[in-house]
């Protein structure tokens, strides 16, 4: 790599970061500028790791840790997630292409199971090199298009492992909030 900063030069100093901070806001904070560094080397992840999943987008582990997860996320033209939220934080940077990122905020309180009132906070085109920070509980739900004609491919860094964590899925129309659990990675 031609600066020499790795995924696991990546991994080493989130571990650092990790022990010396506990605020969600804090770790985002440091971290976001390193997961830029870690963009700007083109062959940060594996090409195995760039591709489609079988039946959909693709998700990869890349590194597990009870503290936080590496993953890539492979998204194809047109893919996309409804509006959900994480309940961790959370850094997501592009890798390749470009992804259409809806911020939403709550206007409820969040008391009425199965209601949820959003409103759109900012719409962004998030291009290769770029990273979006989630910070709960007031900034962490979005919604991901892949409005190209081409593979999306992100990094994807959370304080938790999302894979079965059950989280909520909402529809800004009918004003509802679901349960749900994204799926197991594809590599493991």
């Amino acid at each position: 790599m031609a600066d020499g900063y790795s995924l696991q030069s990546f991994i080493r100093d989130m571990d650092r970061i990790i022990l010396e901070e506990s605020s969600p806001a804090k770790i985002v904070a440091e971290a976001k500028s390193l997961l830029a560094m870690l963009l700007r080397q083109p062959d940060c992840i594996e090409p195995k790791f760039k591709k489609r999943g079988a039946t959909a987008y693709g998700r990869y582990m890349l590194h597990r840790a009870p503290q936080f997860n590496v993953t890539a996320v492979v998204w194809g033209p047109g893919d996309n997630a409804k509006a959900h939220n994480h309940d961790t934080w959370g850094l997501v940077g592009v890798v390749q292409n470009e992804i259409q990122e809806t911020r939403f905020r709550r206007r409820d309180d969040g008391s009425k199971p199965d209601y949820a009132d959003l409103e759109v906070t900012a719409v962004l085109k998030n291009t290769a090199g770029m990273v979006s920070c989630l910070v709960p509980p007031d900034d962490d739900i979005h919604e991901m298009n892949n409005v190209s004609n081409r593979d999306t491919v992100e990094i994807h860094v959370y304080g938790k492992d999302l894979a079965d964590m059950p989280r909520l899925r909402f529809d800004v129309g009918t004003k509802t909030a679901k349960i749900f659990a994204s799926p197991k990675y594809d590599n493991c």
